[in-house]
């Protein structure tokens, strides 16, 4: 049997009183946890990222692309099929669409539409 607790702790270990609190996690107060603002919205560089994201998707309707603000690369994901989804990385949006032209022959290879023969 354990022994009991002592109810207040020894006198050379006493906490001090006249520590500042500390303050209380964010969360706390009632407010959701949101993510930091966007350090590149609004400027010249961002607009052109979002064209050339808008274009590439409307040029790509079965991938999902996305743009790395820390890695500065365009990284576009491809799933059709389940075994094995394909990810590819690029500096540039054309060495991204070549990229992708690549892998659509390899994918219709595996996977070819429906009505045709493999």
């Amino acid at each position: 049997m354990p022994a009991p607790m002592p109810s207040e702790p020894p006198p050379d270990r006493e906490e001090p009183t006249d520590r500042p609190q500390r303050p209380r996690h964010r969360r706390s107060r009632g407010r959701p946890a949101q993510p930091p603002p966007r350090q590149d919205a609004g400027t010249p560089e961002s607009a052109a990222v979002d064209r050339d994201l808008d274009a590439l998707q409307a040029r790509w309707p079965g991938w999902v692309i996305t743009w790395g603000a820390w890695r500065q690369a365009y990284t576009a994901f491809e799933c059709r099929d389940p075994l094995r989804c394909t990810v590819l990385e690029a500096g540039s949006p054309d060495q991204l669409q070549a990229a992708m032209a690549k892998a659509e022959l390899e994918l219709q290879a595996r996977w070819p539409r429906p009505g045709e023969r493999p």
